[in-house]
């Protein structure tokens, strides 16, 4: 996982997924080197990093004995932590992968049906620790249906543990109707687009949709191979299966 790979002091590359249309957008994030990060309340599921944090405290302190109940019943009498923790939320961003790239419907819902690419992102963490970066989180999504509720079962007394917590439960849980997805997250501490100011390529591959025009396919090869040094394309193309495809390299 991208935690272990942050937090266990591993140095080895890890690889992640990006799902894109061909627009602008994506034009400006190959000749930039840049990847962007959303703010949460853009995100296309309005329950992402939209825990009702109020009501799972209250039911929280509702379960709770001794210490626990009374540092629950303290931060519910606390306006002033409820803005606190809105403010983190307006301010971080996010940027959201997948560790696949064969998913019919992440080809389908977030690559123009199967018309735009596959970024696959070959990542260092020294890429992210640098104080420019303000790295926050980073890690594999879990699929738990009450994921703030149970953690609260068992979490930490001391207020600044406990915000930290209460970052990685918003930022790195969604529904379990999501899991398909295989999502993987980096968060860092301001939202917007970063640009990578670092000499060796990190765009390891773009992969084609079944669907992608040629003019398109040439103009984002040649788009990557001159600003971020990617030599390597294929596109997806139907197997022998009925409904299934598979990857071929151009």
């Amino acid at each position: 996982m991208l935690s272990d790979t942050f937090c266990g002091g591993k140095v080895n590359p890890f690889v992640l997924c990006k799902f894109r249309p061909i627009n602008k957008w994506l034009v400006e994030s190959l000749v930039n080197r840049s990847i962007y990060f959303a703010k949460p309340d853009t995100l296309n599921d309005p329950f992402d990093c939209h825990i009702d944090l109020w009501g799972a405290l209250k039911r929280a302190e509702l379960s709770a004995t001794g210490d626990r109940k009374v540092f629950f019943s303290m931060i519910l009498s606390e306006s002033k932590f409820f803005e606190n923790w809105k403010s983190i939320l307006d301010r971080y961003g996010l940027c959201a992968f997948s560790r696949e790239n064969t998913h019919t419907l992440l080809w389908s819902h977030y690559a123009d049906e199967h018309r735009g690419v596959c970024l696959k992102y070959q990542f260092r963490p020294s890429y992210f620790l640098t104080e420019e970066f303000l790295f926050a989180v980073a890690g594999d999504v879990d699929y738990i249906d009450e994921p703030l509720t149970d953690w609260l079962k068992n979490s930490p007394t001391e207020i600044n543990q406990f915000v930290e917590g209460l970052v990685h439960k918003y930022f790195k849980t969604k529904s379990r109707v999501w899991k398909y997805e295989k999502e993987s997250r980096i968060i860092r501490r301001q939202h917007g687009v970063f640009s990578f100011n670092i000499n060796e390529p990190f765009l390891n591959q773009v992969c084609f949709g079944l669907r992608t025009p040629q003019a398109d396919i040439d103009l984002v090869t040649n788009l990557a191979q001159r600003y971020t040094g990617c030599t390597i394309f294929s596109q997806m193309v139907r197997d022998e299966t009925e409904f299934g495809f598979t990857e071929n390299l151009l």
